[in-house]
């Protein structure tokens, strides 16, 4: 399942760095809210499927919503390479949007099922692992080919990679939705609780997953350009942004793991507490090597939280309801990455780009109130 999504990733990762170029450069549009535009439907497409794909994959199983996403990306690939107007972008990115969320849905679910919930913190940690890393590739990937053969031409590649994903997925993947597991009892923790219960405590990780992606929101669009006020050239601000993400990825197997063994809550707060403070540091400098810290110091504060919240949400939900409520929690988190640009937007035209970073951090602040009050920890086996 990790290598299946590899390919899912690496699709996303394509998109991710090259749609805002592409709407600019290819389809002409030079206005900077039409471009954001593409993000938020990205953002509002997968966020809406999380949701509704959630709860079909417990009617129809994972592997079929693995795959139906990976068709999906390769023809919202198609749409936006063969693209003339900027609506055959948005319905193209849709498309990309509604398979990412079918497909990682789906992935993240089976991996619940099959792995112990001692180890779910690890196992989520590779997943997030994956899909970070696998994005970075295809945008590494992505630009090379763009360089060398045009903007469309990336796109085409999302095709081929969902058309070989696609096939990977229906010879080797196994439909994990009706696989008993022995899952273990403790004093916090009642597979059999009903719908309404694991809903209601999953309210608090719906606050700090949309959290979380107006964190993400601030390095992805904010970030750069501040730098770019500073007069930094585009190497040293690819460097300051990849060093967050590559720090992300890498940390969220070691945080899952940790997760798995000192329980979820303390980490998740610590997490969201130092991240808070750790956003802060760069509206105070304007040297290379000190954001390059900066940027390192805050991927490994995000990863603190970002993969123990989705290992509490599998330790709560019970095996029938797993994906139901595992797409409840992506639909909130990811209407974050659609809300927040706007958010940050509003904030930063306002009253400048450095109030973007404050917000940030005060959005982070009371998360971490509201976690510290209203969750419920889970404790795993080795807690």
């Amino acid at each position: 399942m990790l290598i299946v999504e590899l390919f899912v990733s690496i699709d996303w990762g394509v998109h991710r760095g090259l749609s805002s170029l592409f709407t600019k450069e290819v389809l002409l549009v030079t206005s900077f809210t039409q471009i954001g535009l593409v993000t938020s439907t990205f953002g509002l497409a997968k966020a809406v499927t999380n949701l509704g794909l959630g709860v079909l994959s417990d009617k129809i199983g994972r592997k079929p919503a693995i795959i139906l996403g990976l068709i999906l990306s390769g023809l919202g690939g198609a749409m936006i390479a063969l693209s003339m107007t900027y609506n055959d972008m948005l319905i193209g990115t849709a498309l990309i949007g509604v398979g990412q969320g079918s497909s990682f849905v789906g992935i993240m679910v089976s991996i619940n099922e099959v792995v112990k919930s001692n180890r779910r913190g690890l196992a989520m940690g590779l997943f997030e692992l994956i899909a970070y890393g696998g994005s970075s590739l295809g945008s590494a990937i992505g630009g090379y080919i763009a360089f060398a053969q045009g903007l469309r031409s990336p796109f085409f590649g999302i095709v081929i990679v969902s058309l070989v994903g696609a096939i990977v997925s229906f010879f080797t993947v196994t439909e994990t939705r009706e696989v008993k597991k022995t899952e273990e009892k403790s004093p916090s923790l009642d597979i059999h609780e009903s719908y309404s219960t694991a809903l209601k405590r999953s309210i608090p990780l719906y606050i700090a997953g949309f959290s979380s992606k107006i964190m993400d929101s601030l390095t992805v669009s904010f970030l750069p350009l501040y730098l770019a006020a500073l007069n930094m050239n585009i190497a040293e601000i690819t460097a300051i942004t990849s060093a967050f993400t590559l720090s992300w990825a890498l940390s969220q197997p070691l945080t899952g793991y940790i997760s798995d063994k000192l329980g979820r809550k303390k980490i998740v707060l610590i997490g969201l507490a130092s991240t808070a403070v750790c956003v802060l540091p760069y509206t105070l400098t304007d040297n290379f090597i000190l954001m390059l810290v900066f940027s390192l110091v805050l991927g490994f504060s995000a990863a603190l939280f970002y993969t123990p919240l989705i290992a509490i949400v599998g330790d709560i939900s019970p095996p029938s309801l797993r994906g139901t409520l595992i797409g409840s929690y992506r639909f909130f988190r990811d209407m974050g990455y659609f809300a927040g640009p706007i958010i940050l937007g509003i904030v930063a035209d306002t009253y400048g780009i450095l109030h973007s970073f404050y917000v940030t951090s005060l959005v982070l602040l009371i998360t971490t109130a509201v976690v510290y009050v209203a969750l419920r920890g889970t404790i795993t086996a080795n807690a």
